[in-house]
């Protein structure tokens, strides 16, 4: 059993679509975190998509369900520290950066099958 997990947009996403499996480390997690960008990305996939309410009200009852992760000046440091450590990085990577700080400041596995992670120090990431 997994204590916390953050989960990134795509693994709340496999969540929400019926067409897809449900991330198993999801149901062996006690408790969900979201951090903050990924709020946005689910609420911008949401409004970029072709049945817009169903998903916005989705993501609703993912923030009614899952805790949410905000950044403070802590999470800048290590956002900052972060951003320093990586090159070449394209400007739509920037909010996987503040994803990493959250995990990193607050100690938790980020469950994701987005590659873009592997390259930031300190991150642990879990797959399915």
């Amino acid at each position: 059993m997994i204590e916390r997990l953050a989960a990134d947009a795509n693994a709340a996403i496999d969540l929400l679509r019926a067409d897809r499996a449900d991330p198993p480390p999801l149901r062996n997690a006690r408790r969900i975190l979201l951090p903050l960008p990924v709020v946005g990305e689910l609420f911008a996939g949401a409004r970029y998509s072709d049945r817009v309410s169903e998903n916005l009200a989705q993501v609703e009852r993912l923030l009614d369900a899952w805790i949410v992760l905000s950044p403070d000046v802590e999470t800048a440091r290590v956002y900052g520290r972060i951003r320093g450590s990586v090159t070449r990085l394209s400007p739509a990577r920037l909010n996987d950066l503040w994803i990493a700080a959250l995990c990193i400041q607050h100690d938790l596995p980020l469950l994701s099958n987005d590659r873009g992670f592997d390259a930031i120090p300190n991150l642990t990431t879990i797959r399915w």
